[in-house]
């Protein structure tokens, strides 16, 4: 059997008359059996009354005994006291503070069967909520590595100075003593760097190439440079608003994806999975070689690594990325092709404004997706074939719903495990019109 000690809750009434808050010790145990997991980690079974009923750390067919923590009209949020039916694929979760940290959800199931969960997420999100009659097979690309695989962390000092990660639920943070997510030297990094009493650093963000070289983003609210140890040759940059010093090293790393480097300033996004970004950019140059588009539009293009695989593929490639910092790595990263155009701004602003002429679209939105007028402007554009890439499967259905209902039919759908140990997931979506 597998059991959980109940946690006590605070005894507490929110804003939301119909949401109650209680002691787990007052309510009373229910069975349920898990049917599915929801996107976000959790276990989603029925009470007898047909609510709908939310639970952490569980499985599909599991068998858990459980109490209610919050009650809701429609639905409820429970904690599993024991799990009386265990799945095959439970295992013990190997990180020690599994449970307590906010980053992994699926520690306690065995890297296949997680691969596979979040295959049947995307499925049922797609479903729901893309209202796809008949979902295509879903390519699964699992990563070479289940742990040891991010390239960059985000940490939290604590009043002492040492390093901690934020609680589940939680904006409160916890001591760090280990972690198996980040690649090798992001992983020794927090032993050997010791933060001074109230700095002023609220965050510390470390990055990774595989080369081990790491470059560290000291963010902060006090414009004084922080006192710090650190026994590491490293890149260090401290960032109070717009305002930045390099402390020691470089202010950017190089990151290699596929032989290809690029430039990657302090604080800028990157995909955290250097295997499974590779993949994802393989898939694309495989669907550039079906498709042999001349003119590419690349829409939230971030650093440039997508238009710096496509531009020797096709004639001409216009991207639009809004970020100031993506777009200063962008320009150093596509120097050398001059078969590339970048416009700074907004997507929703910005493509509207634009004669474009494409034959292929790949837009990488962030989690809240694209916007409405983008949807629109595509719809009107007469380009054939979008590439969706999404990190957020909700978002991606919704959108590709509308855009289904604009005229395009899905091609093919691929899931790509860039977060293993975690609910979170990349897609990649083909459409073409009718």
């Amino acid at each position: 059997m597998y059991r959980n000690m109940p946690t006590k809750l605070i005894d507490c009434q929110n804003s939301d008359s119909s949401s109650m808050i209680y002691k787990m010790e007052n309510q009373p145990k229910y069975e349920v059996m898990i049917d599915k997991l929801a996107y976000g980690g959790d276990g989603f079974a029925r009470l007898a009354d047909g609510r709908a009923v939310f639970i952490p750390d569980v499985i599909p067919g599991e068998k858990v005994s459980i109490r209610i923590v919050e009650d809701k009209q429609k639905y409820a949020r429970a904690a599993a006291l024991e799990v009386l039916t265990a799945s095959q694929v439970r295992i013990k979760p190997p990180c020690p503070h599994f449970g307590v940290c906010g980053g992994c959800q699926y520690q306690h199931i065995q890297y296949e069967a997680q691969v596979q969960l979040k295959k049947e997420i995307l499925k049922d999100q797609l479903t729901r909520i893309g209202h796809l009659d008949s979902v295509a097979e879903i390519e699964v690309f699992s990563s070479d590595l289940p742990f040891g695989y991010r390239n960059v962390m985000q940490f939290h000092p604590l009043p002492d100075g040492k390093l901690g990660l934020m609680k589940r639920n939680s904006q409160a943070v916890f001591e760090l003593t280990r972690c198996l997510l980040p690649m090798p030297a992001i992983a020794q990094f927090w032993q050997y760097l010791t933060l001074e009493a109230d700095s002023g650093i609220t965050r510390i963000e470390v990055r990774q190439n595989r080369e081990e070289d790491l470059l560290v983003l000291l963010q902060g609210e006090g414009a004084e440079l922080p006192e710090i140890a650190v026994d590491m040759p490293i890149s260090m940059v401290h960032r109070v608003g717009n305002d930045t010093v390099v402390l020691s090293g470089d202010d950017a790393i190089v990151m290699t994806i596929l032989d290809i480097p690029f430039h990657l300033s302090a604080g800028a996004f990157f995909q955290v999975n250097d295997c499974i970004t590779e993949k994802m950019v393989q898939r694309l140059l495989d669907i550039l070689a079906r498709k042999k588009p001349r003119r590419v539009l690349d829409l939230y293009s971030g650093a440039g690594l997508f238009s710096r695989f496509m531009a020797p593929e096709v004639q001409q490639v216009t991207a639009i990325e809004s970020n100031a910092l993506a777009c200063h790595d962008f320009v150093i990263n596509l120097d050398d092709f001059d078969n590339v155009t970048l416009y700074e701004g907004l997507a929703e602003q910005v493509l509207p404004s634009l004669d474009i002429e494409a034959d292929l679209v790949v837009c990488d939105p962030p989690r809240a997706g694209l916007h409405v007028k983008v949807i629109d402007t595509l719809a009107e554009s007469g380009i054939p074939t979008l590439v969706y890439i999404s990190c957020d499967p909700a978002t991606l259905a919704r959108d590709i719903r509308r855009l289904v209902e604009k005229g395009f039919i899905v091609e093919n759908i691929a899931m790509f495990d860039m977060f293993p140990q975690t609910y979170h997931f990349e897609s990649m979506v083909v459409l073409a019109r009718l």
